[in-house]
C-alpha cells in the first residue's frame, strides 16, 4: 500500500512504497514512514485523512542537500552553535511541534494541530478564506517562492510563473 509525501524542495506530492531516504534526519538506509498523528506505520490502517510529511522526493533530494551544504557555508562551525536546534521553537525560543502552513500558527502539541485542522479546517481563518480559490498554503508558497530567489552562489534567479495547465494542487481538504 502507498502513501503520500509532500516534496518541500518542489511543491508537489509523490508516492511512497512504505520506506524513504531521509538525509537530513541522518539516515544513510531507507527507513519505515510513520503516520505522524498516530506514530504507527503507515501501513497499519487507514492514514488518508492525516497529516502528510513534507519530504524532499528521490527526484529532488539532490537538489535539498546541495542546497542545505550551501546554506551551511554561510553559518559558523558546528563547535560555535547552540546544540539545541532553532528549528522547531517559535519567535520566544518556546519548542513548538509544528505549525500550520496556511495561517503560520504556531502548535505545541499534536492535540492543537487536530484541534486547529478538526472540521474542514474550522480553526484555520486562512484556510476558510481560500479553500474555494485554487491556491496553495500562502506561508508554503512564500517559502517555496524565498527558495527559488536565489541559486547557491547568491545571485537573484528568475522566477517562473506556472502555466494554467500546472495549478498548485491543495493538500488539505
Amino acid at each position: 500500500m502507498s502513501h503520500r509525501h509532500f516534496c518541500n524542495i518542489a511543491g508537489h506530492e509523490w508516492e511512497c512504497e512504505g520506506t524513504a531516504l531521509r538525509p537530513l534526519a541522518g539516515d544513510t538506509e531507507p527507513s519505515i514512514c510513520m503516520c505522524v498523528v498516530h506514530g504507527v506505520p503507515m501501513e497499519e490502517g487507514d492514514h488518508s485523512q492525516c497529516s502528510i510529511e513534507l519530504l524532499a522526493c528521490p527526484e529532488h533530494r539532490g537538489e535539498q542537500l546541495r542546497k542545505i551544504a550551501a546554506m551551511g557555508a554561510n553559518n559558523p562551525p558546528a563547535h560555535e552553535v547552540e546544540t539545541q536546534s532553532t528549528m522547531f521553537t517559535d519567535e520566544e525560543g518556546k519548542r513548538t511541534f509544528g505549525f500550520c502552513l496556511w495561517c503560520n500558527q504556531d502548535f505545541y502539541s499534536m492535540a492543537e494541530v487536530e484541534e486547529h485542522n478538526a472540521n474542514d479546517m474550522q480553526g484555520c481563518s486562512v484556510f476558510q478564506e481560500l479553500k474555494d480559490e485554487d491556491c496553495g498554503p500562502p506561508v508554503l508558497c512564500q517559502m517555496l517562492q524565498n527558495s527559488r530567489l536565489s541559486d547557491q552562489d547568491g545571485s537573484k534567479k528568475s522566477t517562473h510563473r506556472r502555466s494554467s495547465r500546472q495549478k498548485p494542487r491543495r493538500t488539505n481538504k
